[in-house]
């Protein structure tokens, strides 16, 4: 039985290379899909007098399998760091505060809200947005 088999089906046409672009921009970074990309060349393009050791392709699976769970776990603290910081802000509307201003002077009021900008959080007090990493005491109710 013969198959077609369609210039989408090739190897080259990844995210890596496009024929059909003009200019490819660099990758900043190298990502599983990169890892697994060079782990296929490297079967390839091998000498067949000198084929690779599985032992050493194994190592090399190992590897990528220990590189995307700690990408993972980088992301998922990430999230939880952020779920922490908007749950610990949160709590502080309504209490008395004291931040350090850009001036490096304590300004204490009462918290009035909470916002989020591509910046990170920040503390609302009489109007101003301070960063929330510039709290420096919480006085209470």
């Amino acid at each position: 039985m013969l198959m077609a088999v369609s210039a989408a089906d090739n190897a080259t046409n990844s995210i890596y290379y496009d024929p059909k672009a003009k200019y490819q921009p660099p990758k900043q970074e190298l990502d599983k899909d990169a890892f697994l990309q060079i782990l296929v060349a490297q079967m390839r393009y091998q000498n067949p007098l000198s084929p690779m050791d599985g032992n050493q392709f194994m190592a090399q699976m190992a590897q990528m399998t220990t590189m995307e769970q700690m990408v993972n776990l980088s992301k998922n603290m990430e999230l939880l760091l952020r779920t922490q910081e908007l749950s610990l802000s949160a709590s502080l509307v309504g209490q008395q505060v004291t931040v350090v201003n850009g001036e490096g002077q304590d300004v204490t009021g009462r918290v009035e809200k909470i916002s989020i900008d591509e910046k990170g959080i920040k503390v609302v007090i009489d109007g101003i947005a301070y960063d929330y990493d510039r709290v420096k005491e919480i006085l209470g109710r």
